[in-house]
């Protein structure tokens, strides 16, 4: 693993993330609380991007599936719920979950040297 820069602290928006690059691979960077965190741009249901998700109390919503996920961790909190944005019933979304489990989505430690910020990529 090779140490990357992913942004610097001025680039990172309360209450927003930002999407990077480390290795060619997508990330979205975040400020949560004090701390700042990292997971892949990546949701582990079908691979889309979750970047244009909603962003709120340190979590973030897959835009396609509603499934989210924690940007300190990448632990799931809630599997498939919606498409696109349109709740789901129950039976719904077990066919839109396409048999899948929920997964968390990898997460980079973040570490900061002034103002710039790092993962190990």
């Amino acid at each position: 693993m090779t140490k990357v820069r992913i942004a610097s602290t001025t680039d990172i928006s309360s209450g927003k993330v930002l999407k990077a690059s480390a290795n060619g691979q997508s990330v979205i960077v975040a400020k949560v609380g004090d701390k700042y965190c990292a997971i892949a741009n990546k949701c582990p249901h079908l691979g889309l991007p979750m970047a244009k998700g909603k962003f709120e109390n340190g979590v973030i919503t897959c835009p396609f599936h509603g499934s989210k996920f924690e940007v300190c961790t990448g632990k799931n909190v809630e599997w498939v719920d919606s498409f696109v944005g349109i709740p789901l019933p129950g039976f719904a979304q077990k066919i839109v979950a396409m048999g899948k489990s929920p997964t968390d989505v990898k997460s980079f430690a973040v570490t900061q040297e002034g103002s710039d910020l790092f993962i190990n990529a």
